[in-house]
């Protein structure tokens, strides 16, 4: 492996020149040239050549798409489901060219997957809904495996949980929401189409759902990812807490985004606090 001048290539350059080759958009033959073009090395300087036949960076490049769309195809499989092998590969791919992976972990390259196809619809028009829904859905899975490898409550010192009014008054322990709680407004009912589409087969899945706004509560109890739809005001309110909001201004945030009285507001929360805390969205501040 040398350059031009037959001096060896320093290692950093090969490997800048072998990131380009296998992430550039249009496959191994554009990636070559584009990395030839960047790092001043030809692909017969990098590669051996077998026997007299081409180099085979395609192998290489090939191989290297493929395992990053299983990563992909793991990530999102009701998503894979709903838009087909062939059309999910083909966004999938065009994703990993786009946004190669940067990280020492796999786990961080669907991260931006939602708003890269939300990025890839037209404006707006009578298909909008349709299209909005997939991205929705990537959305919800993409919170779930969040919230799966997340920093939850199980190691956390089990105390007794005051009652609703105790926590209203600012009595006991200081409540939080759970570090790998995930909140999620959306237009469609996707919690509950998730939960029928991952247990369907390919060829019998459930029709996707009409729109209906709703919120979403995904979180961890016991080592096991569970989804809660929630309420406007609830919803509102585990917002605010997760902003570092105590109780009484959560009150406040979630009556004035949900247009209800604060005092019937109080009177919900100090029968759902517990059971949001029995659900594993919210826990004491040990």
């Amino acid at each position: 492996m040398h350059d031009a001048d037959g001096k060896a290539a320093p290692l950093a350059q090969l490997q800048a020149w072998f990131l380009t080759a296998m992430t550039a958009p249009g496959g191994a033959a554009r990636g070559a040239q584009l990395a030839s073009e960047r790092h001043g090395l030809t692909q017969e300087q990098v590669l051996k050549r077998a026997r007299g036949a081409p180099a085979p960076l395609h192998i290489h490049a090939d191989g290297y798409v493929q395992r990053l769309l299983e990563c992909l195809q793991a990530d999102y499989p009701v998503l894979r489901k709903v838009m087909g092998d062939a059309l999910f590969a083909f966004f999938a791919r065009a994703y990993i060219w786009r946004h190669p992976s940067a990280s020492p972990t796999l786990y961080d390259l669907g991260g931006g997957f939602a708003d890269f196809l939300a990025a890839s619809q037209p404006g707006a028009g009578e298909n909008a809904a349709a299209l909005r829904f997939p991205v929705e859905l990537a959305r919800l899975e993409r919170a779930r495996s969040e919230a799966g490898r997340a920093r939850g409550l199980e190691k956390r010192a089990r105390q007794a949980m005051p009652d609703g009014l105790a926590w209203l008054l600012g009595e006991g322990t200081q409540v939080v929401v759970a570090p790998c709680l995930r909140l999620l407004a959306l237009s469609f009912p996707v919690a509950a189409f998730w939960q029928q589409a991952q247990a369907a087969p390919s060829e019998a899945m459930p029709a996707p759902p009409e729109p209906a706004p709703g919120y979403v509560a995904i979180t961890r109890l016991r080592y096991r990812i569970t989804m809660h739809d929630l309420q406007p005001w609830q919803y509102f309110w585990l917002q605010a807490l997760a902003g570092g909001a105590p109780l009484p201004a959560c009150a406040q945030a979630a009556a004035q985004a949900s247009g209800r009285a604060q005092d019937e507001l109080l009177a919900d929360a100090m029968l759902w606090l517990p059971m949001a805390a029995a659900a594993g969205l919210i826990g004491a501040d040990c």
